[in-house]
């Protein structure tokens, strides 16, 4: 019949996608904690593989390491927000690690603003918070301000995507719940905007 809808079809396809997400989650976490090295399919920086490092100290971190952290879902910008994570992750709360770029330390002053993210008076780019995520619902940025930031705290801000869930919606993330710091290993090279 012309037109027929078949359920059946779109069920098993929406399962056969819903494994592979998951199974891709689950074999990241696995080959990052047996072999050092996790896999990125985020809009929040380049797609590809990327590898565990070192902890940064205060002469390496301007080389932008990534943190791969749980967050905290207490924190305020997260109760206002879609929550954008995929489920069956390796986190307490059942959803996948977060990996982003480090753009502030502790004693770096971030700005924000409608215009974006400035750290110690350099802008970062692709950081104004957008208004919509990509399925329509409204988005709420971090109060914007000028914050010193504390001990015990990171930002993440994503100059590689205008689209990534970072420290523009949720503020700082506490060094605590780093879980990992990696850099690129194989990734790819354009940028997504």
């Amino acid at each position: 019949m012309i037109g027929r809808f078949d359920t059946s079809r779109v069920i098993k396809k929406a399962i056969r996608v819903a494994l592979l997400f998951g199974t891709g989650a689950a074999v990241s976490a696995l080959a990052f904690f047996e072999f050092g090295f996790v896999f990125n399919f985020t809009h929040s920086a380049p797609f590809g593989i990327y590898r565990q490092a070192a902890e940064p100290t205060s002469a390496t971190r301007k080389n932008s390491p990534y943190a791969f952290f749980c967050p905290d879902q207490r924190w305020s910008g997260f109760s206002d927000n879609p929550n954008t994570r995929r489920s069956l992750g390796t986190c307490p709360d059942g959803y996948a690690a977060l990996l982003k770029p480090v753009v502030a330390w502790p004693g770096n002053v971030v700005t924000t603003s409608p215009s974006g993210v400035i750290v110690d008076g350099t802008p970062v780019p692709n950081s104004s918070a957008l208004t919509r995520d990509s399925l329509g619902r409204k988005l709420h940025p971090y109060p914007y301000g000028t914050y010193k930031v504390a001990q015990g705290q990171i930002w993440v801000v994503s100059s590689y995507s205008s689209r990534s869930f970072d420290s523009r919606y949720f503020g700082p993330v506490p060094l605590r719940t780093v879980r990992e710091w990696v850099r690129p290993f194989i990734t790819e090279r354009y940028k997504v905007r």
